[in-house]
């Protein structure tokens, strides 16, 4: 089995190849809004490299969301081709939940992994996880609401991503349990999430349609609120890539 993974969620740009569960090879930048010069031809040196062609490939694993807008519409758009053209399954990953699996392969199933996105003023993109148990669901929130639930765990805590931006508040409300904080370098996405998950993700079953989980409006969704005040949308405003 082998499988082609593609992260463009965030700043960091990652390509992955495995095969049999095992990392293979990856590709991987911290530029930053570089993904659409970047990404194809990261996949092709890629698979040149492990001298396979894109019709060896058997699945490919891209991650979702949340993240960057822009980079989210990338990866699905590639993602989505690659696997209509070679009809190839494609599985959607959450981006926060394969940045913290990277974590607990090594972490052990009793540590607290948090992963977390800055999404500015106090808001963080976040998602929980103790083991196979889900402690806090992907979502948009204050970072001052997601602390409390992660300290009611009383276990340590692991935290990857964008942690060091609120370093002062995690240290005083997680600081009197075991906290790591992994640091901007040690939270880049390094394949072996979206890999390991692979095998627990069911295909996209409608691929067309498959829409990036951005956990929050987008700011034309806003805009389009502000100037239509009380007016519903009749389907979301970002509805295909």
């Amino acid at each position: 089995m082998k499988v082609l993974a593609i992260d463009t969620s965030n700043q960091p740009l990652l390509v992955a190849l495995a095969e049999y569960g095992q990392l293979v090879n990856s590709f991987s930048t911290n530029k930053p809004k570089n993904h659409s010069v970047d990404l194809l031809p990261a996949i092709q040196n890629l698979l040149k490299e492990a001298a396979w062609s894109l019709q060896d490939v058997n699945q490919i694993v891209v991650a979702k969301g949340p993240g960057s807008f822009t980079g989210l519409r990338i990866g699905l758009t590639v993602g989505k081709v690659l696997a209509d053209t070679l009809d190839k399954p494609l599985l959607a990953v959450s981006s926060l939940k394969a940045l913290a699996r990277q974590v607990q392969l090594q972490a052990g199933p009793k540590t607290v992994v948090l992963a977390l996105f800055d999404a500015r003023n106090d808001n963080v993109f976040a998602g929980a996880y103790l083991g196979n148990q889900v402690v806090l669901e992907d979502g948009h929130y204050p970072i001052d609401e997601v602390l409390p639930l992660i300290a009611q765990v009383n276990e340590p805590v692991i935290v990857i991503g964008d942690g060091q931006h609120f370093e002062d508040v995690l240290n005083e409300e997680l600081g009197r349990m075991p906290l790591t904080i992994l640091s901007e370098e040690e939270s880049l996405p390094n394949g072996t999430g979206l890999i390991s998950l692979a095998p627990e993700t069911k295909a996209v079953s409608d691929v067309a349609n498959l829409t990036p989980a951005y956990l929050r409006k987008t700011q034309a969704e806003l805009n389009w609120e502000k100037a239509h005040q009380g007016q519903p949308l009749d389907k979301p405003y970002v509805f295909e890539v």
